[in-house]
């Protein structure tokens, strides 16, 4: 399992005057941070209710979008509140496994989001530190040290990924099992006439998808959107 164990006081160092930088203004950040996903993940916003509906340009800042947005930052202030010791935050770690989990059943989640997460952060800790560097080049850290930081925060992301994704691996084998023990509770009950009829409904759902205009990779919800923006336009 990816560790932090491996950081060096050097490196440790380059963390913390990056993060004192980047941290500055933190609801800024996580609120860029968070916009940036949208925007190279559309289909992550059906997990979020307020995102159902088209946001203006101010209406990123509103306060339920900015209090999500910090939660993925606090996330990231919490690993380096604890980066001598990382692993203290495992229950952490595995809980929010555990709650993506659920989204992942229930929402739509993919492991996907969290590569998109990375690369986000990464994006505008370099733009906030390259911002930084031209403002007060005497006070900031070198090019050669923006970049070391990117290579370092990239371990560190990584960590929190693999920590959570150990989380959310262990509680879907969880719930995969109590499926597996009630689908076969089920057909104990009722015999084979319900693997049958499970049959004849994967089956018809296949051949109903096929008479549809469905696509297989757009959320019908952004493909609703599309046809009431097309109506809106003929009108």
């Amino acid at each position: 399992m990816i560790s932090l164990s491996h950081l060096t006081e050097l490196d440790k160092d380059i963390l913390t005057q990056s993060w004192k930088i980047v941290s500055r203004d933190m609801e800024s950040l996580a609120v860029d941070i968070f916009q940036m996903i949208f925007e190279q993940a559309p289909d992550a916003k059906l997990m979020f209710t307020f995102m159902m509906r088209d946001y203006r340009e101010d209406d990123k800042k509103s306060s339920e979008f900015t209090f999500h947005a910090l939660r993925f930052i606090q996330v990231i202030e919490s690993t380096m509140n604890h980066l001598e010791d990382p692993e203290t935050l495992d229950p952490l770690f595995l809980n929010l496994g555990k709650i993506h989990a659920r989204h992942e059943e229930h929402l739509g989640f993919s492991s996907h989001y969290w590569s998109v997460f990375k690369e986000c952060v990464l994006f505008h800790f370099r733009k906030s530190m390259k911002a930084d560097h031209k403002l007060c080049k005497k006070s900031s850290m070198s090019l050669a040290e923006i970049d070391s930081s990117i290579i370092l925060w990239r371990e560190v992301l990584r960590f929190i990924i693999t920590r959570m994704k150990t989380g959310l691996e262990s509680n879907g084998l969880i719930r995969k099992a109590n499926r597996e023990e009630m689908i076969n509770g089920v057909a104990y009950d009722n015999g084979v006439h319900v693997l049958e009829d499970t049959k004849q409904g994967v089956t018809q759902a296949v051949q109903d998808l096929r008479r549809t205009d469905k696509s297989l990779f757009v959320p019908e919800y952004f493909l609703r959107r599309s046809s009431q923006s097309d109506e809106g336009d003929s009108t």
